[in-house]
């Protein structure tokens, strides 16, 4: 939902050569040769694979590669790129290739066809939002419906009064200065690979993929995958700087899951992605489960008693196990 201005604003980062703040410049996908096709960002509360979104790099004038990867001395650009990366190899229409590469997986990346040749060229990119949805699926055996959840990064101290991370004006009307930075919203910043495409018009096409990592504690109650955040200008730095040089168990290293985040359940609607309406990413209750047969049947069920004498240490331990869960 957010503008270009506004984006590049919340991206703000410190000069270490002059000690003050820099926005990154926005800057236009390049146009269609034939105008065929348009490779516009459109701000939307709910962006679907295959649509245009804002995506941090660094300029070319500072992508030599003997620059020294432990500064932030490069100018840094925010372009809209396609949501799934198009194989270079691919020789059709750009939505057409029939591969799922919204994702980019850590742990086979250096495998990858794909990926490993993003990778090895350093094109590396950071994916800009405020926030992505998530679906748990709520109910046993995997059966139950399913509740999303906007996943989203922590917007100031636990006791002060919660910020409301789809509210535009929120973001529009924060401030920022060379001297301060900005003062508004954390946006969301997620690692990624970048390529571009030769189309058969000639038109050359950025598109992107997020990388993803098993999940630790803070989200394996959700889902068992989540992208490579980066949570601190340090790391955002250390992926965008990064250089032939850069030893891969130096990459690695900046990709780890983070454990502060924070998030609430959303409308279902989200799952529409024709559904861009702005409260998709407003707070949304869910409606509690009505009882079903079975759980009429259980409740009438007796339960068995037994003294805790007679329980077997494998069942000590894993009522024990039950409770600390």
């Amino acid at each position: 939902t957010l503008a270009p201005d506004v984006i590049c604003r919340a991206c703000t980062y410190k000069d270490p050569s002059s000690d003050k703040y820099k926005k990154p410049n926005w800057k236009e996908h390049p146009e269609s040769k034939d105008s065929s096709t348009s490779y516009t960002y459109y701000a939307s509360a709910n962006i679907a694979p295959t649509k245009f979104t804002p995506v941090l790099i660094r300029s070319k004038r500072s992508s030599s590669a003997d620059q020294d990867p432990t500064t932030d001395a490069c100018d840094r650009e925010v372009m809209p790129m396609m949501f799934g990366m198009i194989p270079y190899y691919h020789k059709n229409d750009a939505k057409s290739h029939g591969l799922s590469t919204n994702n980019c997986r850590l742990e086979g990346l250096l495998e990858s066809k794909l990926y490993k040749r993003s990778w090895d060229q350093r094109k590396f990119c950071v994916i800009l939002a405020q926030g992505f949805y998530e679906w748990q699926t709520v109910g046993a055996t995997g059966k139950g419906k399913k509740q999303p959840y906007l996943i989203y990064m922590p917007q100031g101290a636990d006791d002060e009064k919660p910020v409301n991370i789809g509210d535009k004006d929120l973001w529009e009307k924060s401030e920022w200065s060379e001297e301060e930075g900005w003062n508004g919203p954390n946006i969301l910043k997620m690692a990624g690979l970048y390529d571009v495409w030769k189309a058969p018009n000639g038109d050359e096409v950025y598109s992107y993929t997020i990388i993803t990592m098993e999940s630790n504690d803070t989200l394996s109650w959700l889902h068992d995958r989540m992208p490579a955040i980066l949570d601190n200008e340090e790391s955002v730095a250390a992926w965008l700087n990064a250089t032939p040089k850069t030893s891969t168990a130096d990459l690695m290293s900046i990709l780890k899951p983070v454990k502060s985040l924070q998030w609430h359940p959303v409308d279902p609607k989200v799952g529409n992605s024709r559904c861009h309406d702005m409260d998709c990413m407003e707070l949304k209750k869910p409606e509690e489960r009505k009882p079903t047969f079975m759980d009429s049947w259980v409740k009438r069920t007796p339960a068995i008693k037994v003294k805790a004498e007679e329980s077997t240490p494998d069942e000590a331990s894993a009522k024990k196990l039950k409770t600390d869960n």
